[in-house]
């Protein structure tokens, strides 16, 4: 009786397994499942697919930015909310998690995977008010990805302090420090959708002296 009930146990540990063999040749060879990646900013803002970013479209993804990271719904930034949101934006960029951002990571998350990244791009010295029309060098009124890449490139050596080529979270919590002060435009400590001095409206054009360009959100 007792044999009986070994072998009768064994062959049905030896069907489970095979009906798990089975279902996992039937899923495919992967056994893990990767998780996507989010679509880049300029997919974020690219809401018609057409491969350009139009002012309305840019400021569209700039406004729900902004009441994203207003967690008491109030109208304004504190530099705790704007810094919760920055730290949070570090992390998706670091893709391999090793605790840095190269500028491949963060051109990749920006403009996209395939973007190609021209680490010696250099923007065309301006005098455009606002950040859409200083990334629209040709003045077709859109912003396409080579535009936007020249664009973050140029940040992305404005924020790697000690030119090594990788941003550190101290080298990216600090260029958020001063994009904060550069938006609180009436320097009360906080950022009003108003003070956002980056987006589409000419009323608000501050400007980063050290590239010429306005300070990147």
């Amino acid at each position: 009786m007792k044999r009986t009930r070994i072998t009768t146990w064994m062959a049905g540990a030896a069907v489970m397994t095979m009906a798990i063999g089975s279902l996992a040749e039937d899923k495919g060879a992967t056994p893990t499942a990767v998780p996507a990646r989010q679509p880049a900013v300029f997919q974020k803002m690219d809401t018609n697919g057409d491969g350009k970013i139009t002012a309305a479209e840019f400021q569209a993804l700039r406004d729900a930015w902004f009441k994203e990271i207003d967690a008491n719904g109030d109208g304004k930034l504190t530099a705790d909310e704007f810094a919760k949101d920055q730290q949070g934006r570090f992390k998706d960029m670091d893709a391999n998690s090793d605790g840095v951002v190269v500028a491949e990571e963060y051109v990749a998350f920006f403009c996209g995977p395939d973007a190609k990244v021209d680490k010696e791009a250099k923007p065309a010295k301006t005098d455009k008010p606002t950040l859409f029309e200083t990334m629209d060098t040709n003045d077709d009124g859109f912003v396409t990805v080579p535009e936007f890449v020249v664009y973050r490139i140029v940040i992305f050596r404005q924020l790697d302090a000690n030119g090594d080529g990788k941003l550190t979270p101290e080298e990216f919590a600090a260029g958020a420090n001063k994009r904060f002060t550069a938006m609180d435009a009436n320097k009360d400590k906080t950022v009003a959708k108003n003070d956002d001095a980056t987006g589409v409206n000419k009323a608000r054009g501050s400007r980063a002296p050290e590239t010429n360009l306005p300070v990147a959100n």
